[in-house]
């Protein structure tokens, strides 16, 4: 497994346990493996309620924004992307790998509370503490992506799908549901959030910029991206 992974700083290989060619090391913690370079702070109100995001947050917050239940937006994507190594960005709780079939399941989110929730929860999921405009693994190493509820978030888009495409293998498929400017109520959850969001063509431009073919469906405040790689 350590093959896939690169050293953040460098993009060298990993030598011995998290520490790469060039010497910088990293650690592991409770299961957790710490790549994490810089000082990203996680949004407070989400360490808030993290211990009640999957069993009330977000299956309550998705049926009034989306109209569909949280298992099912989940278990959609993780259906497509299944494959011997699949990665999920912002990974949360981990709640998408109850659907993924995967040999090789990784999570990867800022927050140690969200990944120590997600091993006590789904201990055979592999959690990774990382940043999304940085990932610490190898080009064309990974056969399925999915960033759920996310890439809004990201001060870049188009560097986080660059990301994603560099790690994709070709002839795989990536998946994100992103909140979009479809209606009133998106634009709301934006201003709670303290978002700028962007419409369905913005994201379609970004995907097929990297070089993905990308389709879509709108559901409710969000779109449900689905991209595959050539």
């Amino acid at each position: 497994m350590s093959d896939i992974f690169r050293c953040p700083i460098d993009g060298s290989k990993f030598i011995k346990k998290w520490v790469c060619e060039k010497g910088h090391t990293f650690s592991e913690v409770d299961g957790i493996i710490d790549l994490l370079t810089e000082d990203i702070k996680s949004e407070k109100i989400l360490d808030i309620i993290a211990p009640i995001y999957e069993s009330v947050w977000a299956p309550f917050g998705l049926l009034i924004t989306s109209g569909k239940s949280y298992s099912y937006i989940t278990r959609k994507a993780g259906e497509m992307i299944s494959g011997t190594i699949v990665l999920d960005i912002g990974t949360g709780t981990g709640k998408i790998f109850d659907y993924v079939k995967c040999e090789i399941c990784m999570g990867l989110d800022i927050s140690y509370k969200f990944l120590k929730i997600l091993k006590d929860k789904r201990p055979n999921v592999v959690a990774v503490r990382g940043n999304a405009l940085k990932l610490p693994f190898a080009d064309e190493s990974i056969d399925g992506i999915s960033a759920m509820f996310v890439l809004h978030m990201f001060p870049s888009v188009l560097v986080a799908v660059r990301e994603i495409n560099r790690v994709l293998k070709h002839g795989k498929k990536c998946v994100a549901t992103i909140l979009t400017k479809n209606n009133m109520i998106s634009q709301f959850l934006a201003t709670i959030w303290g978002l700028k969001i962007h419409s369905v063509d913005y994201y379609i431009k970004i995907f097929e910029e990297v070089g993905l073919k990308v389709d879509y469906e709108k559901i409710g405040a969000w779109t449900f991206f689905t991209c595959a790689k050539p």
